[in-house]
């Protein structure tokens, strides 16, 4: 795959993931303007030393709500229930492993108990795992949603743990694109991203990832994004730091082949003219001597990698 014109080798299973979820993508927008604070009650790591995590995370619902009762703070509860009393709450329901996460379940009970409307039928149809996984992998294979979708109404995203994002992100793009209107997100824990105020991209990165020459077209051709400008902050950072270090790869790999290009003619009787005419003519045409090759080759990485 091409991201800014810079190969990205994938692995086999992600190729395969983009080649099914292309069609699938849902029509996102933009994240605009704001859009509040993921908030979050506890850390990732706090949360597994939890005596009830593992078997929480592998389908024990009880487990989950001992859990989310120890960790949980209720005066967050309410704030998210005063600020936004008629959203709808939808959580993050999909598998781990061969069992399903019930995490994210016991969390929306407690907006339950605080009376604001949850809904279980938005699920997730796809078997994605980010878990060790590269980041040109947690890039391209989103996950995708199934479910009623109220027009018009406003929703709030449940899930256990935020990292970069982008599960949330998904669903939020399935949710806008059946006329709902994601106004929040909440999570039981943060990871290293999630301590961010803020998971949306931002127009520093946005116009990073324009330099680098990545365009919304990629975005839709490999099923990842509607538009730059959908992709969390998490995201774009990772696409902006994949085609660098692609890129001067490819330059370092130009820069040798120039060092050893020169090697191979240096004491030719023609260096000198080719240092200094340029061209040379043979048998009635004009011909790149190897000295303009390389110089070519130069400009095209130094046109690659964006100048700091």
């Amino acid at each position: 795959m091409y991201f800014g014109g810079t190969p990205v080798r994938i692995d086999w299973s992600t190729a395969q993931h983009i080649l099914r979820q292309r069609e699938s993508m849902p029509e996102s927008k933009a994240w605009g303007s704001f859009f509040p604070a993921v908030t979050n009650h506890t850390s990732a790591s706090c949360a597994r030393s939890h005596p009830d995590f593992e078997a929480a995370k592998n389908g024990d619902f009880d487990a989950a709500l001992r859990l989310v009762d120890t960790l949980v703070k209720d005066e967050r509860i309410k704030q998210i229930a005063e600020e936004f009393p008629n959203a709808h709450i939808v959580y993050n329901h999909r598998m781990h492993g061969k069992r399903i996460n019930m995490i994210p379940a016991a969390y929306a009970a407690k907006f339950s108990a605080a009376g604001m409307k949850v809904e279980h039928d938005i699920i997730a149809i796809t078997d994605v795992s980010h878990t060790n996984a590269s980041d040109i992998a947690r890039i391209s294979k989103r996950m995708r949603y199934e479910g009623n979708v109220t027009q018009g109404a406003d929703y709030i995203l449940l899930d256990d743990f935020i990292t970069s994002g982008a599960e949330l992100r998904d669903m939020r793009d399935y949710i806008q694109s059946k006329g709902g209107n994601v106004v929040a997100m909440t999570t039981l824990g943060h990871g290293s991203y999630g301590k961010l105020s803020d998971i949306r991209i931002n127009e520093q990165c946005i116009e990073s990832l324009k330099q680098n020459g990545i365009t919304d077209k990629e975005l839709r051709k490999y099923g990842i994004a509607s538009a730059i400008g959908c992709l969390t902050l998490s995201e774009g950072a990772k696409l902006v730091r994949l085609v660098n270090s692609r890129a001067k790869a490819a330059a370092a790999r130009i820069s040798q082949g120039m060092s050893a290009a020169v090697r191979d003619q240096r004491g030719l009787p023609e260096l000198a003219g080719t240092l200094q005419g340029g061209t040379r003519e043979k048998g009635g045409y004009l011909q790149s001597t190897p000295l303009q090759k390389i110089e070519e080759m130069e400009q095209i990485a130094a046109r690659r990698i964006p100048r700091r």
